[in-house]
């Protein structure tokens, strides 16, 4: 159990823990021993869906869903989590491919084995994904996730390539210009052209880079609007407003975009508690992430599964301590009991086991 704990809790590779064992009890043990001894527990725990069974949370109903990918053998090994509005974990599903079927499937586990409420749904891009809330969840709200939208303007618009190249040309021109000064010779005057030639290029480039920081500006303010009438003023305002030669079919392809998914980015505003971004879910894939840098791969699929049944076992019971704004209520309190449970037993391995 305390091989276990020092594992999860705190993200400790075999190889330290072999290390610390062996400095304080003097006793030697493999890295491989305690592999198989957090395996074994893991063999014992209860997955996602049976915890999920047994305790009923009363969920709020808004499900963020996303996927989540792992190393089994150096090939990938996918999985569809579900978190509920109240940040607890309803399900997770070891899936072959990210396809439409299997994305079906996942959901149809949850609300028909687990009778879960559906309100609303909110994904990222995922076309799977997509497919599937619309096939079994037709006509409720489906929120496309604001930040991955925005992510997917900048990329369209080109503002990332071209920040990051803003930032590397700047440093090389003052690396270039504080060199200047040790020149001598016949090496100035080839030093000083070749600083004015790069130059022009920068302030050409930089010139660019200002236009498409003007209209990732204006998009930030359409997509996080407050209201979607504002929103949608914003957006009109945007066509007509006066954009730079350089930048007019980035703007074009910018409007195009917003239009093909503005119902689903802004069917938020109609609906209270629809999560219009997928940070819950995304918050904890970053989790599980990382807890599993201590593990390069898994030796087979039904470990992933297991090490992935006790990883969120743990997080269900892990209290909140870093919640911040509308949520910062739950700090002290774990997922499931902000989807109110309450659990007799305070230790989180026990409460993960079959038969404790």
């Amino acid at each position: 159990m305390e091989v276990v704990r020092q594992h999860v809790e705190h993200r400790e590779s075999y190889r330290v823990m072999a290390k610390r064992i062996r400095e304080r009890s003097g006793r030697t043990i493999s890295p491989t021993t305690l592999n198989r001894i957090v395996q074994n527990i893991g063999k014992r725990s209860k997955s996602v869906f049976e915890m999920s069974l047994e305790l009923k949370p009363r969920w709020e109903g808004y499900l963020v869903a996303d996927e989540k990918m792992v190393s089994v053998r150096g090939e990938h090994q996918w999985f569809y989590l579900a978190v509920d509005s109240s940040g607890d974990i309803v399900h997770v599903r070891a899936v072959p491919e990210l396809t439409s079927t299997e994305a079906m499937k996942f959901l149809e586990e949850i609300t028909t084995s687990l009778r879960y409420p559906v309100r609303g749904v909110s994904t990222d891009f995922d076309s799977s994904l997509g497919f599937a809330v619309q096939k079994l969840f037709a006509g409720k709200p489906h929120q496309l996730c604001l930040k991955h939208a925005f992510s997917s303007l900048e990329k369209l618009i080109g503002y990332k390539a071209f920040a990051q190249r803003q930032r590397w040309n700047q440093t090389t021109m003052r690396g270039e210009f504080e060199k200047l000064r040790d020149k001598k010779g016949i090496w100035v005057e080839k030093a000083r052209k070749g600083f004015f030639e790069n130059y022009r290029e920068y302030t050409t480039l930089s010139k660019r880079h200002k236009h498409l920081e003007i209209l990732r500006k204006h998009l930030h303010q359409i997509v996080f609007a407050r209201a979607e009438t504002l929103a949608a003023e914003r957006l009109q305002a945007f066509k007509r407003m006066y954009v730079h030669a350089l930048v007019k079919r980035q703007r074009k392809e910018a409007v195009k975009f917003l239009e093909r998914h503005w119902d689903k980015l802004m069917i938020y505003h109609n609906y209270l508690g629809l999560p219009r971004t997928t940070n819950l879910v995304e918050n904890v894939n970053k989790q599980l992430q990382r807890r599993m840098k201590t593990i390069e791969a898994f030796q087979s699929q039904t470990g992933a599964e297991q090490y992935i049944n006790l990883l969120v076992g743990y997080l269900r019971q892990k209290p909140y301590t870093d919640c911040r704004g509308k949520r910062k209520h739950l700090n002290g309190f774990s997922r499931l009991e902000a989807a109110g449970v309450k659990l007799e037993q305070k230790d989180w391995i026990k409460n993960c086991l079959k038969n404790p």
